[in-house]
């Protein structure tokens, strides 16, 4: 019955939890643009996220973008989305759980990765389902070497070949989100007992360098085709030079967002108590769990306290940390929150074990945590990336279908700042964020609109010159402005 019900709630809660969102018409920033050049200009995208060492990325949003046609077809992107973190979760709870979880713990972390800020905004864009995918792959090369590494021999090779190819296929999508292999190699490994044939540090070097021998032949072959002209190389590509300014950076912005789990961090320090009393209380709930390491007779239970907490961090961020470009967005945190939701759900488990929490209470409790969490995951996808969103687009789509083309209409769109959001709550460029607040992606939008209204092309006589800007246009010079610095009165209703 436990078993059931942990794979009825991984089957079906995502889904509730995201539907809103999902089918909110609206597209993020890059969407209108994606949506354009997927029609008119074919390879353009491709070339676009290859330049970034992604070339698989660009093929699977050229062919989703161009079925998709219009805004009004992105549901089923974000659809898509939501269907492979949900297949994510059923697959990491299986694997945790045949690999010596508790099967409802298993299910808290598959559901919690699940429900992750970085999961609530890869749903809200379109343009990140093949994110999402990357995981899926992450987990699937895992779970394929996991499966035939402790038989050794012929199987064993095949399972890191297959493992090998899965990884480099993943790596070409999308580089950081790789690192999730991670996240249910530090789940096993917390729970191995020490009698299977391998040995934990052989155990985890073949994975390790399974991993980086994959991620290693995606980056030669991306590499090798830039050398060769086919694409050119973005500043993106570059190693960082200034290892400790980036340390810094990493304990200033990514770590404490991961440590945060499901609070959300705020540019103008919004919900800044929440923010701080969940890193808090993670950080606390971690050190208590650690120190009652330290008391166990067995040297196996503290090594692996100390190196998932001292030195897997890093290893789950290596990707941003080695690349120059220097990202607090929440799409990059999957494998640094899922291990930090693995160490939290960890020591939840340890305290009950040691009886410092009454079984009794366990379930009732976890199951009143992830209702809040579910709650919570609702309202940040929907109040903060699909509302807001929807308004820019309302605004610039109401005006587009209520202009007259006939006489060559002149259209001026006054581009808004950040002030002029429509949430309280802002993010960077994820949560709460302003799509038309660049000039053209406020361009874009309009274009969008107007091939909404006109499918296949614009009545005969029928034209328009755009442009856009911060500063309002002398009166009469336009026939229609579209004044998007509207949105800052939606934050005060």
């Amino acid at each position: 019955m436990r078993t059931r019900i942990c794979l009825y709630v991984l089957l079906f809660l995502p889904i509730m939890v995201y539907w809103q969102t999902i089918f909110c018409d609206y597209g993020l920033r890059d969407d209108y643009r994606f949506l354009r050049e997927a029609h008119e200009d074919a390879g353009k995208l491709v070339k676009y996220t290859s330049s970034q060492g992604r070339p698989l990325y660009g093929a699977l949003l050229e062919s989703t973008y161009a079925t998709a046609g219009h805004v009004d077809q992105l549901p089923w992107m974000r659809l898509t989305s939501v269907l492979l973190l949900t297949v994510l979760a059923v697959v990491l709870w299986r694997q945790l759980f045949q690999s010596g979880w508790n099967e409802v713990n298993a299910g808290a972390i598959g559901l919690g990765v699940a429900l992750l800020p970085s999961a609530q905004f890869v749903v809200g864009s379109a343009a990140c389902w093949p994110q999402a995918l990357t995981l899926l792959l992450a987990m699937a090369g895992f779970s394929a070497i996991e499966t035939e590494i402790e038989r050794g021999g012929l199987k064993r090779l095949v399972a890191l070949a297959g493992g090998c190819m899965i990884y480099t296929a993943a790596g070409l999508i999308y580089q950081s989100n790789v690192l999730f292999a991670l996240v249910p190699l530090t789940a096993v490994y917390l729970v191995r007992t020490g009698r299977e044939p391998l040995g934990d540090i052989k155990w985890a070097a073949i994975h390790v360098a399974t991993l980086v021998t994959g991620l290693a032949l995606g980056y030669l072959l991306v590499q090798s085709l830039f050398s060769n002209g086919v694409f050119e190389p973005s500043t993106r590509m570059r190693f960082e030079t200034n290892p400790l300014t980036k340390l810094l950076w990493f304990f200033s912005h990514p770590l404490p967002n991961a440590l945060a789990l499901y609070a959300l961090a705020d540019d103008y320090f919004h919900g800044w108590i929440i923010y701080g009393c969940s890193i808090l209380a993670v950080v606390i709930l971690l050190g208590f769990a650690y120190r009652q390491s330290l008391k166990l007779t067995d040297p196996g239970v503290r090594r692996r306290w100390q190196v998932c907490l001292f030195g897997m961090p890093f290893v789950m961020h290596a990707i941003s940390l080695v690349a120059a470009e220097r990202s607090a967005g929440y799409r990059t945190l999957f494998p640094l929150a899922g291990l930090v939701l693995v160490l939290v759900v960890y020591a939840f488990h340890g305290l009950l074990a040691t009886r410092k929490f009454k079984p009794r209470y366990y379930y009732p409790v976890i199951a009143l945590v992830f209702l809040g969490i579910a709650f919570t995951a609702n309202r940040n996808s929907f109040g903060l990336v699909a509302t807001p969103q929807s308004d820019e687009w309302d605004i610039m789509k109401g005006s587009a279908l209520r202009a007259d083309f006939t006489n060559g209409l002149r259209v001026f769109v006054i581009t808004p700042s950040v002030d002029d959001r429509s949430t309280d709550r802002i993010y960077g460029d994820e949560f709460g964020c302003v799509s038309s607040v660049n000039d053209a992606t406020a361009q874009e939008m309009f274009k969008a609109a107007v091939r909404l209204r006109f499918p296949a092309k614009m009545p005969k006589g029928s034209s328009y010159t755009l442009a856009s800007g911060r500063t309002p246009p002398v009166g009469g010079a336009y026939d229609l402005v579209i004044d998007m610095r509207k949105l800052k009165a939606l934050r005060d209703l």
